[in-house]
């Protein structure tokens, strides 16, 4: 979201899984965004109510505050679901103007369009950079939020940007965030392998670990590729070993 913000606002990222930041030292924010999974909930309605005693807007937004709206609305001056890229600039807008709407939906972002993030904005001390290169998930498993939240459509980002931006990230070990960056279909693969070529090409000098699909392992080409491009693990799902076990 810092890379789509107006350059007229001045942008801190505090993560807490660094530690807790003393907020009270801080100087005050015109608005705080909030972003949490359900496991960090409870610890973000406590920053922001810290920040709303203050007369501080806060917005909440990520996957909680989309898939619990009336909690989060509760617990914030105003939420913003799905894919926040598209409409952030309005929210921004919004806020400096004393319109701040109660619910914002982003919907699904146009993934061919959005900016670099801004990883300079990052604290260091990461053992792992991170990155996302595709959003979506076409399998739809019951048990899962992806497709709820970012749709069933498999988005890629164009690889010369994904270059890039593995050329920004100061960590030499890197998390791919996607959760499946090689994607189902025959269209899919080629795309995976062609990034794959760009990163060899690029001599990105990382190491990095995936999540992805068994179908992974039935292309000895595209396992080639990626180990050549860096590749050093790859998280695959097993939901169960057994139709037994599945069905229950």
């Amino acid at each position: 979201l810092a890379g789509v913000t107006p350059p007229e606002w001045e942008v801190s990222v505090l993560d807490e899984n660094l530690g807790i930041p003393d907020y009270a030292a801080l100087p005050r924010p015109d608005l705080v965004g909030i972003t949490a999974f359900t496991s960090q909930a409870n610890r973000a309605y406590e920053v922001a109510a810290q920040f709303r005693r203050l007369g501080v807007p806060v917005v909440m937004g990520g996957i909680h505050a989309t898939m619990c709206v009336d909690e989060a609305l509760d617990r914030a001056d105003s939420i913003v679901t799905g894919e926040a890229e598209g409409i952030w600039p309005q929210v921004l807008s919004d806020a400096q103007h004393g319109r701040l709407q109660r619910r914002y939906d982003g919907g699904l972002a146009d993934f061919d369009n959005v900016p670099l993030p801004r990883h300079d904005l990052l604290a260091t001390g990461y053992a792992f950079g991170a990155i996302q290169t595709t959003r979506g998930c076409p399998l739809n498993c019951n048990f899962c939020s992806v497709s709820a939240f970012n749709g069933t459509l498999y988005r890629q980002r164009p690889i010369s940007q994904v270059v890039r931006e593995f050329q920004a990230i100061r960590e030499k070990l890197v998390l791919i965030v996607d959760d499946n960056l090689i994607g189902m279909r025959s269209e899919h693969i080629t795309r995976a392998k062609d990034l794959f070529r760009a990163m060899i090409r690029a001599d990105l000098r990382k190491e990095w670990i995936a999540q992805a699909t068994i179908n992974f392992a039935d292309d000895e080409e595209l396992l080639t590729l990626a180990a050549e491009a860096g590749c050093r693990g790859v998280f695959i799902g097993f939901e169960s070993i057994s139709p037994e076990g599945l069905a229950e």
